[in-house]
Formats: C-alpha cells, sequence, structure tokens
C-alpha cells in the first residue's frame, strides 16, 4: 500500500508487549475476545467488509511478530494479496451457535478465549459471525500485544460506525514506548522520586503485615491452566446505579469497587472471623490505569498498550461509607503517585525486558506460577463504565450486549452498562476457581446490590411519607 509517508515495517514491542510475548502460551492465549450482540438483522457481506476495512485502517491488525539478531520486533505486513489469504482464515461465519442464546455465547467464548492466535504468521487476530435473523452477534478477538482495552474500544467503535454508513478513520502507527509517561520530565527530579517510591513502598510493606488477603483461589496447580468465561448481570439497573452512587457521593466505578471488596470480606467472614492476635482478613483489589494522561502531551499515543496498575486494599469498616471514602483515598493517592513520576524506578525497570530475553522472563513467569511468588490479590476489577458511545448517534445498527474478556493471573470481573443493564464478566482459572466458589461470589454480591438498593427504597419511602413542613404563622399586633 503505497502512501505520501510510508508506515514504517518494523516497529519495535514496549514493555507490556514483550511481557505479553514472553508469556504467551504459559499464560494462555493472552487475546481480548469481545462478544457484540447486535439489536436487529445484519449483512453478513457488510460485517466482512468492515472487518476488512479495520485490518486496512489499523496497521497493528495486519502485524507478525518476528525475530531480529537481539530480539523480536512487529513487523506491519503490506495490505496486498497476502493480508487477504490471512483475512480469510481469520474472519469465518459461524452457523453452529445461537447467538440468542447468552448461555450458548457464553459456551462459546470460553472455548475461543483458551485457543492461541498465531503471531509469527499473522494475522494477530480473529473473528466469528453469528448470523440470526433478530439477534446477530460477532466474536472479536484481539491479541493483546496489539493493544489495550481502550484501543479495543477505539475498533469498537469503529466497527459500529461502519456498520451504520460511516467510514473508518486510518489510525495512526505512533512510537509505543511508555517511558515519557512514568519517568521525570527532568535529571534531577530522579532522585525525589526515587526516594518517594521508597518510602511508600516501605509504608505500604508495614500496613500489610498482619493480613490476609482473602482469595477465591483454592487449587494447588503449578501451572496456568484453561480459563472459563461467566456472563452475569447484576440485579440493578444502570440508572438506579447511578443513583446510588450519587447517594453516596461518589462515582458508580467506587461504589461498584465498594460492594465488591465488601463481598469478598463477607465471603472472608464467613470462612474464618479475624481472632485477636490473628491475621485480620483484606480484600485486595488491582484496578488499571491508562497511562495515555500521563504523557508531556497529556494525551499520548492513540492506539497500542499504555496501562500500569495499582492495587487498594479494603479493610472491614463500620458502613459503606467509610469503605467507600477508604477507596477513594487509597485510589487518589496512587493516581498522585503515577502524576509525579514516582514509579520511574519499578516501572523502567520493565524496560530491560528485550535485553533480558524471552528465554529468560518466560522462565521467570512460569517460576513465579510454581513459586507462587507473585502479589496475593482477591481481583482485577476493571470497569469500562457507560458503554454507550460505542454506538455512533442517529445508529440504526445497535450493541444489545457486549461481553468483553482477557486472560488473567488473578480473578478478573469487567464490568460495563449498556441499554439500562449492568453487565458483568467473570474469568476465573479453573484449576484455581472452582465454579462453586464463583457461584458464592456472585449470589454474595447480588446481595449486597439489593440490600443497597432496599436501604434506598425505604429511605425514599419514609421521605415521601413523612408530612411536608408547615408555613410559619406571624402574628401581627
Amino acid at each position: 500500500m503505497s502512501t505520501a509517508n510510508p508506515i514504517p515495517h518494523l516497529i519495535p514491542l514496549n514493555r507490556s508487549e514483550h511481557m505479553y510475548w514472553a508469556g504467551e502460551g504459559y499464560l494462555g492465549p493472552i487475546n481480548q475476545p469481545y462478544i457484540l450482540r447486535f439489536d436487529q438483522p445484519l449483512d453478513e457481506a457488510l460485517v466482512r467488509q468492515t472487518l476488512r476495512e479495520l485490518t486496512s485502517a489499523f496497521p497493528r491488525m495486519r502485524s507478525a511478530i518476528v525475530p531480529t539478531a537481539t530480539t523480536y520486533k512487529m513487523r506491519i505486513l503490506d495490505d496486498d494479496d497476502g493480508v487477504a489469504q490471512l483475512f480469510d482464515d481469520c474472519y469465518r461465519v459461524e452457523a453452529g451457535v445461537d447467538p440468542a442464546s447468552r448461555d450458548a455465547l457464553e459456551a462459546f467464548h470460553g472455548r475461543f478465549m483458551n485457543e492461541p492466535i498465531s503471531l509469527e504468521r499473522g494475522l494477530p487476530w480473529r473473528a466469528r459471525f453469528f448470523p440470526h435473523p433478530t439477534q446477530p452477534a460477532l466474536m472479536f478477538s484481539v491479541h493483546h500485544i496489539i493493544g489495550d482495552g481502550r484501543s479495543m474500544v477505539q475498533m469498537l467503535c469503529a466497527i459500529l460506525g461502519r456498520l451504520n454508513g460511516q467510514p473508518i478513520v486510518p489510525c495512526k502507527l505512533e512510537s509505543p514506548s511508555m517511558i515519557p509517561a512514568v519517568t521525570p520530565q527532568k535529571w534531577w527530579q530522579w532522585p525525589g522520586s526515587i526516594a518517594r517510591w521508597w518510602r511508600d513502598t516501605r509504608a505500604e510493606q508495614q500496613a500489610a503485615r498482619g493480613e490476609r488477603v482473602i482469595m477465591l483461589e483454592q487449587g494447588s496447580s503449578d501451572r496456568y491452566t484453561i480459563s472459563t468465561v461467566r456472563y452475569h448481570e447484576l440485579p440493578c439497573p444502570a440508572a438506579a446505579m447511578r443513583t446510588l452512587a450519587k447517594a453516596h457521593g461518589t462515582t458508580v466505578n467506587t461504589l461498584l469497587m465498594a460492594l465488591v471488596a465488601n463481598t469478598f470480606l463477607e465471603i472472608g467472614h464467613r470462612d474464618g472471623p479475624d481472632q485477636p492476635g490473628g491475621l485480620n482478613s483484606v480484600a485486595a483489589l488491582r484496578t488499571s490505569v491508562d497511562l495515555r494522561r500521563y504523557f508531556p502531551d497529556g494525551k499520548g499515543p492513540e492506539f497500542g498498550n499504555f496501562v500500569s496498575v495499582f492495587t487498594v486494599r479494603a479493610r472491614r469498616q463500620a458502613t459503606l461509607a467509610a469503605q467507600i471514602s477508604s477507596l477513594e483515598s487509597q485510589a487518589k493517592a496512587a493516581l498522585a503517585r503515577f502524576e509525579r513520576r514516582d514509579f520511574a524506578l519499578p516501572l523502567s525497570f520493565y524496560e530491560i525486558l528485550p535485553w533480558v530475553g524471552r528465554t529468560l522472563y518466560s522462565h521467570l513467569i512460569v517460576q513465579s506460577r510454581a513459586k507462587r511468588s507473585l502479589p496475593e490479590l482477591s481481583c482485577h476489577l476493571s470497569n469500562l463504565g457507560s458503554a454507550e458511545f460505542i454506538n455512533p448517534k442517529g445508529a440504526t445498527v445497535r450493541l444489545a450486549e457486549l461481553w468483553p474478556a482477557t486472560i488473567s493471573t488473578a480473578f478478573l470481573l469487567g464490568a460495563l452498562s449498556l441499554n439500562g443493564k449492568q453487565f458483568f464478566t467473570v474469568i476465573h482459572q479453573n484449576a484455581e476457581i472452582p465454579a462453586a466458589s464463583v457461584d458464592r461470589f456472585l449470589a454474595t454480591l447480588d446481595a449486597q446490590l439489593r440490600a443497597l438498593m432496599a436501604q434506598a427504597h425505604e429511605a425514599s419511602a419514609t421521605q415521601a411519607a413523612a408530612p411536608a413542613p408547615r408555613d410559619k404563622v406571624h402574628a401581627s399586633a
């Protein structure tokens, strides 16, 4: 494909992408399979054409991982007949699954998530279209080495736009380095960054002493194994969730995080109440942070992998408001540390991954599982928020449901709202977390939500039944 400014054929991988490449196969196929369910019939030819145009417009979607003399890079393939042949292998019509059935889609989703994608041969994605006269669906699975969750959403917006007659705008191919987002901009700011990181890390370690992280993991496998996808719709409509969050003076994201934390704490209390002199139960929730905002221009690159994480620790609180306040303060403190570049030293360490090499880093990944050396986590919670923006304005073809997923080393929860509903995707490794434990977790979470809605309803009814205040009668002389 000739252009005035030709796209470079070889681009380096950033630290996250080197990690995905080293972990591929050992962690499982590190894919991001999203199920898109539509609210009206779709022309299969239009779906095919949309994904073909997406492959042309997003250069990373027609890439392959290739070895160089010292490391690995991403090769952008020419948009020619070779890519057309690879596209025919990636996109297929799946006639054996009923997309009108959530259970059928869920079962296919789990099987598909565990199927590897050949990154060396390309293309780094797969798609399956499920035809149906009223509720067709699309499985759109992209390897994580191509882009993060925000990049996935960007492509979802392009797909929905094209299905509604809008052209797909070409995506720029930019430098993938995260260094500008995590390191001080002046050399003399490094000592302060390292000192603050050391101080805060020591304080966190001190605070965590004597605590037991509540986890659903019960297995003892020394290997990463098959994962399962669970679909769950929370019993609280999106509008009601927003009302509850507003009543508690917080956001839907923080409210959901507090409810998830209290769910783990409730489960931990049932399994083994804290004893005087014993370990105190705590829920350790990891969440993602988009590093693009911390680039010098405040926007960062458009497409790729630019995500880091932080963890909040929830302890038993007297009230939900106290739990919300605790989590909010921890999250604000963590984001402030990213803003000050306090994680420069540990995050810069990952930049040496190309010199460590894939073999050694893969070995470290495998050993981390065998030795159980990864930090203990209750879950990784990712909340997309309202997904209504994925549907373009005035759309005739619209999303009815969206179920995102990816492989994770921890119990993974993905939340979003769409069409007034709260969708909740759960991913877990089968050898680590039994299905019954997931059932208990979801039942406890639902009970927390129902109790909160009942309290809100009771408070509203009490307020409505209260007599209206009477005007004061002023005496006159």
